[in-house]
């Protein structure tokens, strides 16, 4: 059995395009070939039954556990280990062959994400809801609809994840947005999601968050035009009967 963390290279924030590179490369792609610790984000912690590193590279390519939450553990990527005497901990670079030991600093690292997060939901013409939704970036469209664009409406550092083009694509109206002064700024269009963002990634909101967000957007809302502004009229929806 082997203590590791996998990490593996933030494609946002690699800026000088070292994913999946050999190591003896780096220096040609960066300047350097001492490994930049800060573009990495952890995608797994745990114990595995391995005896070496090779053992470890079968296994999170061809038997990964359900909660790794990264790629196929290929080159560029970081394996550390734990020595089960002395608690030492060592960093070896995925090489093209084999494994390289280097040195890495795991404080620099960005946090680890979350398989889910608990958010407020919100889909035209239903009530308002607590869901858990995938971290992925299939989930998060699977969610809207679409492809994702965030928007901060608020004092809080809560978002709104929605579907950029909802308008665009003729999706129905879900819920207006409203300012402090309690006017009508923005409509949503097709199902949205309220979640944290005062971290890296998106994430769950806090209970306190999720009981007054939902109770804010409780209820879906008509939209009509009166004396050349849009209005907005909550309403209850009605459930669907089993009658035939």
């Amino acid at each position: 059995m082997m203590e590791i963390s996998i990490y593996q290279i933030d494609l946002d924030k690699d800026e000088n395009r070292v994913a999946f590179i050999g190591h003896e490369a780096l220096e040609h792609y960066q300047g350097t070939s001492e490994i930049d610790s800060a573009i990495y984000e952890k995608v797994y912690e745990g114990t595995v039954d391995a005896k070496d590193l090779e053992d470890v590279f079968r296994i999170f390519n061809v038997d990964q556990p359900e909660d790794y939450r990264g790629r196929s553990l290929s080159v560029s990527d970081i394996v550390e280990t734990v020595d089960e005497r002395t608690g030492e901990c060592t960093w070896h670079y995925c090489d093209t062959i084999g494994f390289k030991d280097v040195a890495f600093d795991p404080d620099k690292v960005s946090e680890m994400r979350a398989t889910q997060i608990t958010v407020v939901y919100m889909e035209p013409g239903k009530l308002a809801k607590t869901a858990e939704i995938g971290t992925r970036l299939e989930d998060l469209q699977a969610a809207v609809g679409g492809c994702i664009e965030a928007f901060y409406p608020f004092e809080d550092e809560v978002c709104i994840v929605c579907n950029d083009e909802g308008k665009f694509n003729g999706m129905q109206l879900n819920r207006g947005i409203y300012g402090e002064d309690g006017k009508l700024m923005d409509i949503i269009a097709g199902p949205f999601f309220i979640c944290d963002c005062s971290g890296e990634n998106f994430g769950s909101l806090s209970q306190e968050q999720l009981e007054r967000y939902e109770k804010l957007y409780k209820k879906p809302e008509r939209f009509y035009r009166q004396h050349g502004e849009i209005i907005a009229v909550p309403y209850e929806p009605r459930e669907k009967s089993n009658e035939r």
